[in-house]
C-alpha cells in the first residue's frame, strides 16, 4: 500500500483491476478483511473522486466482481481499471492502543532508540505473514521486537 494521494480521510480499502463481462461489472482486489466489507463501507470514493455504491455480486480467482452504480457498460468499466477504492475513515472502528492503520505508518520517520535517523515508511506490504514496511530499499517484519515504540501522533517509529 502506498501513500494515499486523495484524501487523509479517506482509506483505501481495494482496487480496480478490470472490467468483468459486458455488462459494466469490476473485478476489484479487496484490502479489506474479508470480501463482504466492501459493501460495508458505502458509499465508497474512487481515486477519481466519484462517489457511488459497490454491490459484491460474486468472488473469482481472488477478486470480488463487483456492481459499481451508474456502471452498466463494458467500455465505461474498462475505463475504471486502475482506480483505488476508498472508504471515509469515520466509518473505521476506533483502534486500541499499539494498533495502527496501514495507511498511518506511511510516511513515519523511522528512527534508532538513540535517535538516529534511518528514513521513512514509504510502502507498508502484507503477503499474509504480517505487515512488512519499506523504508528506503529496505523490507522490515512490523512487530514490536523490531520496532519497540510508535508515535503515530508526531510521526516517528522506533526501532
Amino acid at each position: 500500500m502506498k501513500k494515499n494521494d486523495v484524501d487523509k480521510n479517506l482509506i483505501i480499502i481495494g482496487v480496480i483491476t478490470d472490467k468483468h463481462g459486458i455488462k459494466g461489472l469490476v473485478k476489484v482486489k479487496w484490502y479489506t478483511e474479508t470480501i463482504s466489507n466492501l459493501e460495508a463501507y458505502n458509499p465508497i470514493t474512487l481515486s477519481n473522486k466519484k462517489q457511488l455504491n459497490l454491490k459484491v455480486k460474486s468472488k473469482s480467482k481472488g477478486v470480488a466482481i463487483c456492481e459499481l452504480e451508474n456502471v452498466n457498460d463494458a467500455n465505461l468499466a474498462e475505463s475504471l481499471k486502475g482506480e483505488k477504492i476508498y472508504a471515509k475513515r469515520t466509518r473505521f472502528p476506533i483502534l486500541k492502543k499499539d494498533e495502527f492503520y496501514h495507511v498511518d505508518l506511511i510516511g513515519c520517520e523511522v528512527k534508532t532508540l538513540e535517535e538516529k535517523k534511518i528514513g521513512r515508511v514509504t510502502a507498508v506490504h502484507d503477503f499474509g505473514a504480517g505487515p512488512i514496511l519499506e523504508i528506503g530499499k529496505e523490507l522490515i517484519l512490523f512487530n514490536d521486537n523490531n520496532f519497540p515504540n510508535v508515535d503515530i501522533r508526531k510521526k516517528i517509529i522506533f526501532m
